[in-house]
C-alpha cells in the first residue's frame, strides 16, 4: 500500500508540475460562475448574443447590478462584449464555457 501511495504522488507530482498558474485561473473562473445571477446571465446568453437591454429583460436583474456582473464576467474572460452605437452587446466568450455550463445546467438547474 505505501508503494502505491508513493507511485500516486508521483505521478500527481508529474501531473501539476508547473500547473499553478492554470490552477488559479481554474478556480477564479469558477468562483465568478458561482453566483445566481451570473448564471441567469449566462443561461440568457446561452443562445447568442444579447444586449444588456435584453438581459435586463430576460434575467429579471436592474441594469445597474447587471452591468456590475457583466463586468466581473467580461474581466475573468467568461464573456466578451462589443459596441454598436448605444447598444452594448454580450456574448459567451468560447464553447468551453458553453459546455461547462450545459453541465451544470443538466446537474442542477433541470
Amino acid at each position: 500500500k505505501v508503494n502505491r501511495n508513493v507511485a500516486l504522488k508521483e505521478e500527481l507530482e508529474q501531473l501539476f508540475c508547473d500547473q499553478e498558474e492554470n490552477f488559479e485561473i481554474a478556480a477564479k473562473s469558477l468562483k465568478v460562475l458561482s453566483h445566481p445571477a451570473r448564471l441567469r446571465i449566462l443561461c440568457a446568453l446561452r443562445s447568442g448574443e444579447q444586449t444588456v437591454q435584453n438581459l435586463e429583460y430576460f434575467t429579471g436583474i436592474k441594469q445597474t447590478t447587471l452591468s456590475q456582473h457583466l463586468s466581473l464576467l467580461k474581466n475573468c474572460g467568461v464573456l466578451v462584449s462589443r459596441r454598436e452605437a448605444t447598444f452594448s452587446f454580450y456574448r459567451i466568450s468560447n464553447k468551453k464555457i458553453i459546455e461547462l455550463f450545459d453541465l451544470i445546467k443538466w446537474e442542477w438547474l433541470l
